[in-house]
Order: C-alpha cells, then structure tokens, then sequence
C-alpha cells in the first residue's frame, strides 16, 4: 500500500513537472516581440510639451506608456512584449497643456495597428496630425450670401414677368 502510495506521489510530482516545464518552454522561446518605429508629425505645433506613445492590446487596454522629448520625428522602442492573438494597438498624442490622460479636444494625436508575430516589428510609422477644425460660418457671410440669393430672384422674378 505504501509503495502504492509513493509511486502514485512521484507520478503527480513528475507530471506537475512536466506540465511546468512545457509552459515555462512555450514562455520562454514562445512569441515575444519588440516593436520599434517613429512618430511623424505634420501639423503647426511647435515647442511641443510631453509626447506620449501609448501601447494598447486587442482589447484596448494600456500594456505599456512611454513619454518622448524633442522634435519630430520621435522614436520609440517597447521590448519583451508577449504576442496577443489581436496585435497591438499604437497611439500617439501630443499634450498641449500637459495634462496627461487621453488627448483633450483639439490636441494632435494619431494611431495604427500593428499585426504582430514572433521576433521584431520595425519600422512602424504613427502619424499625427491637427484635428480638423470644424468651419463654421460668420453672420456676416450668411447675411450677405442671403441677400444675394434675395436680389437674384427678385431679378429673375422681374426678369420673368415682363415676357
């Protein structure tokens, strides 16, 4: 019964084992990637306060943050990382008035995705761009367009009942 016993024991320590070991092999030469590329920006900003470069997963979730200094183009480099089965989603923003968080409305900010597989990503481009103002038009330039519009068919009304 003892040996049984210690035999059953040995068998489950050896199985545990074996189950640890095959999970630490597929970690260790499993899918791990570096992504590495630059941020490109072509708006009118200047003397730009901190950049920051958030990694996301498939999920939308924050994996990693790095903030960049300097101008333009900025590169950035996230190592180690394990391989989602979505990719990585990579977002740029610039913080005009430093308040970190999410991009504030009418700050500059930019995304792509990026497909990943095991080893190295490089050469990804995010580019940033201004936010598209939105046009809205004077009073002045309603008021004038409508006159307009009133003379001409006041004209074409004449126009049509002296025939």
């Amino acid at each position: 019964m003892r040996k049984r016993l210690v035999v059953a024991v040995i068998a489950v320590v050896v199985l545990m084992l074996s189950t640890a070991l095959a999970v630490w092999g597929a970690n260790a030469s499993g899918c791990l990637v570096d992504i590495s590329g630059e941020v490109q920006y072509t708006g009118a900003y200047s003397g730009f306060p901190t950049r920051v470069v958030a990694l996301k997963d498939g999920a939308g979730d924050p994996v990693d943050v790095i903030d960049l200094y300097g101008d333009p183009p900025w590169n950035f480099a996230f190592g180690c990382l394990p391989c989602p089965s979505e990719g990585y989603e990579l977002c740029a923003q610039i913080d005009l008035d430093n308040s970190g968080g999410p991009p504030d409305p009418g700050e500059p900010d930019g995304c792509t995705w990026v497909e990943v597989t095991q080893g190295e990503v490089t050469g990804v481009i995010v580019l940033m761009e201004d936010p598209a103002e939105e046009f809205v038009p004077e009073w002045g330039s309603i008021a004038l367009m409508a006159s307009g519009l009133m003379g001409l068919a006041g004209y074409t009304g004449l126009r049509l009942r002296n025939k």
